[in-house]
């Protein structure tokens, strides 16, 4: 047998050998190297929307809601923001007075497939 056939023979028969191992190494002669990852937590982006998955009947809450406010001629220039998360509605934004306020929420309970209203909406003081 030549060298090469001989080298060959030695190569197959490392691989046979370390396939029939399952290439494991042995882990009780091996150190544990200290973890030196830094681990940094990311800052929130500021942002004027909160992404928050939803159902289908949720989207048709938050249209039939924002239809609701552009249709009314007194509240449809207000920024008022809803989110909907399984029928309870959360509505933020800036009105000009009390009774604003009240007719936003008694306009979301009784939008269909509402079942709460959380209602932070604030009054803007006049100037």
């Amino acid at each position: 047998m030549d060298s090469m056939a001989r080298l060959l023979l030695v190569i197959g028969a490392g691989v046979a050998l370390a396939a029939s191992m399952g290439c494991r190494a042995d882990t009780a002669t091996q150190e544990r190297q200290p973890d030196t990852t830094i681990r940094v937590k990311a800052a929130a982006a500021p942002s004027t929307a909160i992404a928050v998955p939803q159902n289908p009947l949720d989207m048709g809450i938050r249209r039939d809601l924002n239809l609701a406010i552009a249709r009314d001629t007194e509240l449809r220039n207000r920024q008022i923001s809803f989110i909907v998360t399984n029928g309870d509605v959360s509505v933020t934004g800036t009105v000009r007075t009390e009774e604003e306020r009240r007719k936003i929420n008694d306009l979301a309970m009784n939008v269909g497939g509402v079942k709460s209203v959380a209602n932070a909406l604030l009054i803007a003081e006049a100037e």
